[in-house]
């Protein structure tokens, strides 16, 4: 799985989501269609990188309000964002419909083993939720360099995997990634996609 991530001027607010390819988030074990249409597009600046979320939804599990809960227990969008692409270090961010943000710094030893740092929090992190017609929601996620250890160029790769979790109204937990991974266990980064830092 391959995304081109187009490079934009200006603050999130002005970016223009509807020129940008989309990507559909498909069932995360078997890579079949969602039960719920999740389109995700993805850019860049001098500063940062930015995300957009945009979700069907029919029934919102969304309880928790302070940073850091354990928000993957209910509705959510995630991004991972590997820069080395080694897998063995990359930073989760977590989104609920609140508005409610978890963020870790992620160490994997590809065993496995999986050591997670939620007292890290990103400097410069910014999110929004929009409210849309029937349900529907989205989220945005400005997402600056700093919080990483180089700052891409045109050309530069990532590795990437982007997620949804969504409970329907008889309680069924639903998993859907970008790129599928076979296992409803997200943190298997050789099964990620690559982001490539275009103009």
């Amino acid at each position: 799985m391959r995304y081109v991530c187009r490079k934009v001027e200006g603050p999130i607010e002005s970016v223009k989501w509807d020129g940008l390819e989309a990507v559909s988030l498909v069932q995360v074990v078997s890579g079949e269609a969602a039960r719920l249409q999740t389109s995700v597009k993805v850019c860049w600046s001098e500063d940062a990188l930015m995300v957009r979320f945009d979700c069907e939804d029919d029934h919102r599990v969304a309880t928790m309000t302070e940073r850091d809960a354990p928000l993957y227990q209910e509705d959510v969008v995630e991004i991972f964002l590997d820069a080395a692409g080694k897998g063995r270090q990359y930073r989760e961010f977590v989104i609920s419909p609140r508005n409610i943000v978890y963020d870790a710094s992620i160490g994997n030893d590809g065993e496995g083993n999986i050591d997670i740092n939620v007292g890290w929090n990103a400097e410069g992190l910014q999110t929004s939720v929009i409210e849309g017609e029937s349900g529907a929601w989205a989220c945005e996620l400005y997402i600056p360099f700093i919080n990483f250890d180089a700052v891409p160029v045109v050309g530069t790769e990532w590795r990437s995997n982007m997620y949804r979790i969504d409970d329907d109204k008889q309680g069924n937990r639903h998993f859907w990634s970008w790129s599928p991974i076979g296992s409803v266990h997200f943190h298997l980064p050789k099964h990620f996609g690559t982001l490539v830092f275009a103009e």
